[in-house]
């Protein structure tokens, strides 16, 4: 930018080096602009920055994360119900042999609690293990985790997890099991 122009245009310029100017309306940035056309100057020698969009709107993340939810919930409600449906054909032969059928649905029971419990170890290791080096590779790097809301979305999957699994326990029956 020419001193003579923006001295002309009442804009505050430093005594040596680039000039740069902040918190212009965009009448006098276009002013700017045309007048270093008008001395015979490249344009580009003004720079006019425009904030850009957000690169995603956040009704996409809401309807993203929602439809996250409904999937890991459908998974999870479905899971323990087609394990029961599998494993009945193979307690028929436990219950045939004289076990109780409420031990069948400990065992089914102890089954989803350790499917559980690895999925949410190995969950752990695919997002902390990214993350962590991450952190080590980014200078500056500040975790930003929205708390309450993955320690709301957490407790919603383990209880209908807790919930799928003793229903899908309770309605095997000594009948069924006997018939797979």
């Amino acid at each position: 930018m020419l001193r003579a122009t923006a001295t002309a245009l009442d804009l505050p310029i430093q005594a040596r080096g680039w000039v740069m100017v902040t918190g212009v309306s965009d009448k006098k940035a276009h002013a700017l602009q045309q007048a270093v056309i008008d001395a015979a100057c490249h344009a580009g020698a003004v720079l006019i920055h425009v904030e850009p969009d957000d690169p995603v709107p956040p009704t996409a993340l809401l309807a993203t994360a929602v439809g996250l939810v409904v999937l890991a919930l459908a998974a999870v409600l479905t899971a323990p119900r087609s394990q029961a449906r599998i494993l009945r054909r193979y307690l028929a032969r436990p219950i045939a042999v004289g076990i109780l059928p409420r031990w069948a649905r400990q065992v089914l029971l102890c089954q989803h609690a350790a499917l559980i419990a690895v999925s949410t170890l190995l969950g752990l290791v695919v997002a902390v293990l990214p993350t962590v080096v991450l952190a080590a590779r980014i200078s500056g790097f500040v975790l930003s985790v929205p708390s309450w809301q993955l320690a709301v979305l957490a407790a919603a999957i383990y209880f209908a997890a807790l919930l799928a699994a003793v229903h899908s326990a309770h309605r095997l029956r000594v009948t069924e099991a006997r018939s797979a």
